[in-house]
C-alpha cells in the first residue's frame, strides 16, 4: 500500500478492515461474506434513503420558488458534492439503450 492510499484510507475503514479479519478469524469465510453483504446492504439503503431525502428537498425548493436563488442553489450543490465524496450519495448513471 502506497503512503497515499494508506493517508487516504480512513479511521473507519481502518476498523472495518480489522473487524472483517476478526469475524474471518473466528466465523471463516462464510462469518466473512456475511459481514461485508449486511455493509452493501447498509450502504444501499443509506444511500437510496440520502438519494430520497435530496429528491425531497427539490420538490421543497420548487415549491418554495427557491430553484433560481443562487446561493441556495450553490448551497444544495455543495452538499450533494460532499455527500458524493463521502460515498453517500452516489451520482446517477446513465442508461444505455
Amino acid at each position: 500500500m502506497s503512503y497515499e492510499e494508506e493517508r487516504d484510507e480512513t479511521f473507519i475503514d481502518k476498523l472495518n478492515k480489522s473487524f472483517l479479519d476478526f469475524v474471518g478469524s473466528v466465523f471463516g469465510d462464510s462469518g466473512k461474506d456475511f459481514v461485508k453483504e449486511t455493509q452493501e446492504k447498509v450502504e444501499d439503503l443509506s444511500s437510496k434513503s440520502i438519494k430520497k431525502f435530496m429528491e425531497f428537498t427539490d420538490s421543497v425548493l420548487e415549491s418554495l420558488n427557491l430553484k433560481d436563488n443562487e446561493q441556495v442553489m450553490k448551497t444544495k450543490e455543495t452538499v450533494e458534492d460532499m455527500l458524493k465524496q463521502a460515498g453517500l450519495l452516489k451520482e446517477e448513471e446513465e442508461e444505455e439503450f
